[in-house]
């Protein structure tokens, strides 16, 4: 398979993946749409519903005619939402399903709702009006009659009477009622015989009483009985099937997208799959051919041998670069020969000729090899050029054998680079080594010590482009080593120098130490540009850096963690803020310090 027909395929590959992803796109796109359609209707379905049920539980509290004609009125809107939203939902059974139920508890509720008008019209919605008013009509005839008497036994019964009544209106318990019978039946009984007007009344309050109590049972004492509890259920119905409904067109959009997705992904998958095949055996083709080229050049480099071949067929563009090798080193060997050849004959003519002859002779016999070995070069930089031109047209993947063409041109740069950072790298091992063999455990005077290290520092540290502040007791001496104190301080400075200064800017730098817990602390902190967070957790590994082609080696953190970790027994930290600045924590936990007493530390000691 050749080259340009393998990212021909994984080019049409990658097209298809985004062909899919645009249509599904488009019909995610789609169905959103009719979702938030759909839902956008169905809470106005639901606001229609809860409409309903407001009127309803008004009309129940207040009785008033007007919340029944509003209730029309909400019902033929919800009749519009409810056909709004069938007409989204049509292709969709199951949905459809519920839809008719919910518009069939809505009607149940409005059946329902009519008959407790009927029964509250029978029984008045005025207190003079119907069943009610008769009855109130009746009662108050009867106590005004018995107000004009002088019976106080007839009063005081028909107190009972009213007393009971009060009773069954406020409790709802039909013991009451039974207790309002048995003394309405004696008292009926002996008006009969002593007062038959009396008896009349009694009889006509005791008739309205019944039709009144008969009507209030229909309609329901409470929201427990009667119409009222009907439409109490007819309610809880309507509001659960109205939930019920909203979660299943939740949950059949859920799964409408979770099919599509997942479609897609399979889909994409495959492709993905066929084209990690593909390419794994392109890999393992080009990376063959590509192997079988570098060994050929690293035989020719390291043994000057020219007569190898890589002997590639020519069939894709990896072959033609091979071929195109192989022709190179036939030329190279061609003239090596030619040159092997000319010497030959140098060397026969200076047997025989004098020593100006022989100069005469080799500058002639050198010119022609010469010129031959300059059209080599031309010969060589049209090969090369037709082996990058090969490379940029038709093989993106395979940029090593670019790599290693240019490795040649760039090799001189290379060695030149690394000396530079060798010759680094060796001052810097020098100032270790000189620094450490005669490093002594003594007492020494921290803020003295620190300040001399400074001192010899004051040509790089010029007052107009550095402000030095150090934030240390003058009492507060340690029992360690000055000579690694010193480095650590010094390779603090170089640091800050080198890679905290900011250009027109002037650099603080913060020497502080104190003790806490036993312990001593000592910070090293500049406001300059601060650490990459990328290097920063690796900031103490040899050889990390962020200047390496401007003169850093990446030594100098490494060099403070070794001595503070193994030199002094401490630890070590680093912290850069987002803002800018490096903060160098350095803690001794077990370094004897002394805080009452100044330190004896004498110039021979700051010598050492």
């Amino acid at each position: 398979m050749r080259v340009k027909s393998s990212l021909l395929i994984f080019k049409l590959a990658s097209s298809t993946c985004v062909l899919l992803i645009m249509l599904a796109s488009w019909f995610m796109y789609s169905h959103i749409d009719h979702t938030q359609n759909v839902e956008l209707q169905l809470n106005r379905l639901k606001l229609a519903a809860a409409r309903l049920v407001g009127v309803k539980n008004d009309y129940i509290q207040e009785r008033q005619p007007d919340f029944i004609r509003a209730f029309e009125m909400h019902y033929f809107q919800f009749e519009k939402e409810y056909s709004e939203l069938a007409q989204l939902l049509i292709n969709e059974p199951k949905v459809m399903q519920q839809l008719s139920t919910i518009e069939s508890y809505t009607a149940q509720l409005r059946q329902t709702l009519k008959r407790f008008e009927q029964y509250q019209i029978k029984l008045g919605h005025e207190a003079d009006q119907g069943v009610y008013g008769l009855f109130r009509r009746n009662a108050h005839q009867l106590q005004g009659y018995v107000q004009t008497v002088d019976e106080p036994m007839l009063e005081l019964k028909v107190l009972e009477l009213r007393r009971a009544e009060k009773d069954f209106l406020l409790r709802h318990d039909h013991a009451y009622i039974e207790r309002h019978t048995a003394i309405y039946d004696k008292l009926y009984a002996r008006l009969q015989l002593d007062n038959p007007q009396a008896a009349l009344l009694l009889k006509a309050y005791r008739q309205g009483f019944l039709s009144y109590s008969a009507v209030l049972t229909e309609i329901g004492l409470n929201s427990k009985q009667g119409l009222r509890k009907q439409l109490d259920e007819q309610k809880n119905n309507l509001t659960s099937k109205i939930l019920g409904l909203s979660n299943t067109i939740i949950l059949q959009d859920h799964d409408t997208k979770q099919a599509w997705v997942l479609s897609l992904l399979g889909m994409i998958i495959i492709i993905c799959s066929t084209c990690f095949v593909l390419l794994v055996v392109l890999h393992v083709k080009v990376s063959n051919k590509i192997n079988v080229i570098n060994e050929v050049l690293d035989k020719v480099v390291e043994h000057e041998n020219f007569k190898l071949r890589t002997n590639l067929s020519d069939t894709d563009e990896l072959g033609q670069i091979g071929t195109h090798v192989d022709k190179l080193l036939e030329y190279l060997d061609g003239l090596l020969a030619r040159l092997s050849s000319a010497q030959k004959r140098l060397l026969e003519d200076a047997e025989v000729a004098s020593f100006s002859n022989v100069i005469h002779r080799f500058t002639q016999e050198l010119n022609t090899p010469l010129g031959e070995v300059k059209s080599g070069k031309g010969d060589m930089a049209e090969l090369i050029a037709i082996m990058k031109s090969n490379l940029s047209d038709g093989l993106d993947e395979n940029a090593s054998i670019t790599e290693m063409i240019s490795h040649l041109e760039s090799t001189l740069d290379i060695i030149e680079s690394n000396l530079t950072v060798s010759e680094q790298l060796i001052e810097e091992f020098n100032l270790i080594s000189s620094n450490q063999h005669l490093d002594v455990l003594t007492y020494f005077n921290l803020l003295e010590q620190i300040e001399y290290v400074f001192r010899g520092k004051d040509s790089l540290l010029p007052a107009d482009e550095y402000d030095i502040t150090f934030d240390i007791s003058d009492k507060l001496s340690i029992n360690s080593y000055p000579s690694a104190i010193n480095q650590i301080i010094s390779l603090c400075i170089h640091n800050s120098i080198k890679h905290g200064k900011i250009a027109n800017q002037k650099l603080h730098i913060i020497v502080s130490a104190m003790v806490v817990n036993d312990f001593v602390h000592i910070y090293f902190k500049d406001d300059g540009v601060g650490i990459d967070k990328e290097i920063l957790p690796v900031i103490f590994e040899p050889f990390i850096t962020s200047k390496r082609h401007s003169g850093g080696t990446g030594l100098g953190m490494s060099i403070i963690h070794n001595l503070v970790t193994k030199k002094l027994k401490g630890e070590v930290k680093m912290q850069s803020p987002a803002h800018g600045g490096a903060c160098l924590h350095i803690i001794l936990s077990e370094t004897e310090f002394s805080l009452n007493q100044t330190s004896d530390f004498n110039s021979e000691q700051i010598d050492s």
